[in-house]
């Protein structure tokens, strides 16, 4: 091979060589994505597994059930007595966090429970004074309460079910918990509000979430599967590229050589 030639080829492998070695890069490059997607997903398959939810324990009367604890379920069972509790008194409400006003949904919600926390019926509605009665007349079949609640008392958040926000508002303690309790020195009936975790009786206490970790592993082990596959057939064609460079570089040794003895031999002929 003369000269001209072997300069020639040495160049055509010099750019087969950048562009084998470009393409191993970029392999290398696609191996890392996957290794930080699988990473990724392993973070999220562990939040999954070790993730919490708060539930609300309720009497049924024969026994002691729980629910997660999301504002519909608390409507729904708020209003069943707790084991070893047996009044009004000790029934549990869900206030604002200085504790003085009563958390609902709607204007209907409010209504409903000014009645109930009144002491009046769904369907009574208190009598307005009038030329023959002198003031509101209370029915003997009506307890009046020890304390009048009416719509300054309430606090209407129209998103409760949004459970995410219900939830961070229940544990950032936006939202209390609260009993009734006579204040003696008052006269009247009043709110002692605290925390979940305070309540006592363990009616809100928190637990593993185990609804989605079947769902969570079964993601996890799909995409663990996919990516293994994946990276094999890149590192299977990592390794064709870093035979095909070690060729090349063989071969423009070899061309070298050639050119160094061509270089050679023509200051001879000159010398």
């Amino acid at each position: 091979m003369g000269l001209s030639a072997s300069q020639a080829r040495f160049l055509q492998l010099t750019a087969r060589k950048s562009n084998v070695e470009y393409q191993a890069q970029q392999i290398t490059f696609q191996r890392l994505q996957l290794s930080n997607k699988l990473e990724s997903a392993s973070m999220e398959y562990n939040d999954k597994m070790s993730n919490k939810k708060l539930v609300y324990k309720y009497n049924t009367g024969t026994g002691e059930q729980k629910v997660d604890l999301t504002y519909q379920n608390y409507k729904n069972y708020m209003n069943q007595q707790l084991e070893g509790l047996s009044t009004t008194q000790d029934k549990l409400y869900l206030v604002s966090s200085s504790g003085n006003k009563i958390i609902v949904g709607s204007e209907e919600e409010m209504h409903a429970m000014i009645k109930s926390l009144n002491g009046y019926e769904d369907d009574f509605t208190p009598p307005t004074a009038s030329d023959n009665t002198e003031g509101d007349v209370v029915p003997e079949t009506v307890t009046k309460p020890k304390r009048e609640y009416s719509e300054k008392d309430f606090m209407i958040v129209e998103d409760l079910n949004d459970n995410d926000k219900f939830l961070k508002n229940i544990e950032d303690g936006v939202f209390l918990f609260a009993k009734l309790k006579y204040n003696e020195d008052t006269e009247r009936d009043e709110f002692e509000a605290n925390s979940w975790e305070n309540i006592g009786n363990g009616v809100v206490s928190e637990e593993y979430d185990k609804s989605d970790d079947a769902a969570a592993e079964a993601k996890y082990n799909k995409l663990q599967q996919e990516t293994q596959k994946i990276d094999k057939a890149l590192e299977m064609k990592l390794d064709e590229l870093e035979t095909e460079r070690n060729a090349i570089q063989t071969e423009m040794e070899s061309i070298s050589k050639v050119i160094d003895d061509n270089i050679e031999d023509t200051f001879k002929i000159f010398g």
